[in-house]
């Protein structure tokens, strides 16, 4: 795209964000189409809007004094402005065209995790859906390399949707782990929540960690050598040869367990693999059994790599049942050494609630 063209793109965007994502014509006679938009929460402060028509006017050299329009379809990434209450557009890509990157998504059961992909799955990325092969497998060609989002749907499970980043250097290995439906086998009902994260190829082994609020005023600590520690939460899978899924339920199904009043606070730890938390296409998706769902992806920071700890939110439970969420999106680096022991958190994170203590997570050992 030459510099002016993509300078007034740049513009039109702005100005649409301006007009509350409105379909109108904008500075110079562009004019940015959303009627086939679909928007995707990637964390508490982007969202993806994908398929974004821009119809750019552009000087006819054959013919002065008139102009062509040239038509491009982007994927735009937006940031939410708390100062001036818009949405800014920070990454643009083009779909035009034929892509270089491939994607093999494998969809699972959330609750009986690797051991159970579902065939017969249909997943959706952009204008293209495909349907699972008996190893939970659809494998995509030629997409746009960047930012892109992916649905997936199966009989008797809850649908979800959650972002990933393809490249065109080698295949992308892309997870997603769907809820049983509410009311079959494993589906969550009323007072319940559950924490489903999925990953990439890289790291190898990320775990999840879950700590909350005991009857005696101390915390217990779930995780995959405590699977039901306290009686309140479950981790139901423990996935260590990448992909995940890896999942919490609380309560745990099949139990007459309530929620204590109190915090719960979900981290995900690094414990062994190559790369890092913010290159593994993590992605955290809570669940409530009323259909509420929050998405969550690392924050762009600092890695070391192994031992790294990303806290990735808070929920707290008020005496009379209701529940409130808080991101905390922080990374501690390179936890390595001393004890488990109790766990009181540390400073705020770069949303409203705290992070994990580091003693949480050293010297953990499979």
């Amino acid at each position: 795209m030459k510099p002016y063209t993509q300078y007034w793109v740049r513009t039109a965007l702005a100005a649409a964000c301006g007009a509350a994502l409105s379909l109108g014509v904008v500075a110079q006679g562009t004019t940015v189409d959303f009627s086939s938009a679909r928007g995707t929460g990637m964390n508490q402060q982007d969202v993806l809007m994908e398929n974004v028509r821009v119809q750019v006017p552009v000087p006819n050299p054959f013919q002065p004094g008139t102009t062509s329009v040239v038509t491009t379809n982007y994927n735009v990434t937006f940031r939410f402005d708390p100062t001036t209450l818009h949405l800014v557009p920070v990454g643009i890509q083009t779909t035009d065209g034929v892509g270089c990157a491939e994607a093999q998504v494998t969809v699972y059961d959330a609750v009986r995790g690797a051991a159970a992909p579902l065939a017969n799955a249909s997943v959706t990325i952009g204008s293209r859906t495909l349907t699972t092969n008996a190893l939970g497998v659809a494998t995509f060609s030629q997409l746009p390399e960047g930012m892109t989002s992916l649905s997936a749907a199966a009989s008797n499970y809850t649908s979800a949707s959650q972002t990933a980043v393809l490249q065109c250097a080698s295949p992308n290995q892309v997870a997603v782990a769907l809820s049983p439906a509410g009311g079959t086998q494993g589906g969550l009902g009323s007072g319940q929540f559950r924490i489903i994260l999925t990953w990439g190829e890289n790291p190898r082994d990320l775990d999840s960690h879950m700590t909350g609020p005991a009857a005696d005023g101390s915390r217990w600590h779930v995780y995959y050598s405590a699977k039901t520690a306290g009686g309140m939460c479950a981790l139901d899978v423990d996935d260590t040869s990448s992909l995940g899924p890896e999942t919490i339920t609380c309560p745990p199904t099949n139990t007459t367990a309530t929620l204590q009043p109190g915090v719960y606070r979900y981290s995900l730890h690094h414990y062994s693999g190559t790369q890092n938390i913010g290159t593994s296409g993590a992605s955290v998706r809570l669940e409530f059994g009323n259909g509420q769902t929050y998405n969550f992806t690392p924050p762009a920071t600092n890695y070391v790599g192994s031992k790294d700890v990303w806290t990735v939110f808070e929920l707290t439970v008020q005496a009379n049942g209701s529940v409130s969420v808080a991101p905390v999106n922080a990374v501690m680096p390179g936890i390595s050494a001393g004890s488990v022991t109790s766990t009181q958190p540390i400073a705020a994170g770069t949303g409203l609630g705290q992070m994990e203590s580091p003693v949480t997570f050293r010297d953990l050992t499979k």
